[in-house]
């Protein structure tokens, strides 16, 4: 791995989301149905080739150039879609699919707890729910951009009302890996000012982060990985 490679892997949380979702997906047997829910680019379908794939998105978004924050910098670009509307109402009949996967979404649509309902009205029971969310997001893909952030309460409850059981959670990052991708984001969008002022926090964070405590996780994280199965016999 270049160095190059190892600086994008430490400012971006994504690499180590994309590893734990890949590594979770491989794990579903062979030709069971899977529902990418809020599915957007569908840059996770290449990984679900053993898997029967179906597609749901609202298919809305579109890119605002004069828009600064929306963490997209080029034209957005949907796949084929096997359903189209709202995450919280699918047409589709009860327990349909084996495993449901949705990746960063519940930030961008106003009803999180109904999806949550819905994901386990859609999924067979002892089916797979793969779920990631932020814990603490900037905002991104405006207008459709309504939460900052889950917690893992948060995500214990809404699971057990409805359902799951088996719920893994793991969080991503840390709170001193969380202000050290600031500062790197602060020092590369000001200029050499910023550099001067921030590189000595961004050394102090750089090292803190790559032993946190449990105390760093739990005060501030990237987000958090979700694996969950829907009870039987509800």
């Amino acid at each position: 791995m270049t160095i190059s490679e190892k600086i994008k892997r430490l400012l971006n949380n994504e690499y180590a989301r994309t590893e734990w979702i890949k590594s979770n997906l491989e794990k579903i047997p062979h030709k069971q149905k899977i529902l990418d829910a809020g599915c957007g680019s569908q840059k996770y379908k290449r990984y679900c080739n053993h898997l029967d794939y179906y597609a749901q998105d609202f298919g809305k978004f579109v890119l605002d150039e004069n828009e600064s924050y929306t963490a997209i910098r080029k034209p957005y670009h949907y796949g084929k879609l096997d359903y189209v509307g709202d995450i919280w109402e699918i047409s589709e009949k009860d327990s349909f699919f084996e495993a449901i996967l949705c990746t960063e979404v519940l930030e961008h649509i106003p009803y999180p707890n109904e999806t949550i309902k819905e994901f386990a009205r859609l999924l067979k029971p002892g089916g797979t729910l793969l779920l990631t969310v932020p814990s603490n997001s900037l905002r991104h893909m405006d207008p459709y951009y309504y939460y900052s952030g889950f917690s893992d309460r948060y995500l214990q409850k809404i699971l057990t009302e409805n359902f799951f059981t088996s719920i893994a959670i793991s969080a991503s990052g840390s709170y001193h890996g969380w202000l050290m991708v600031e500062d790197a984001r602060c020092m590369r969008n000001e200029g050499f000012k910023a550099l001067l002022t921030l590189w000595p926090a961004f050394l102090y964070h750089y090292l803190k982060q790559k032993r946190p405590t449990r105390k760093d996780v739990n005060t501030l994280c990237f987000g958090y990985h979700v694996k969950a199965v829907r009870q039987e016999g509800r």
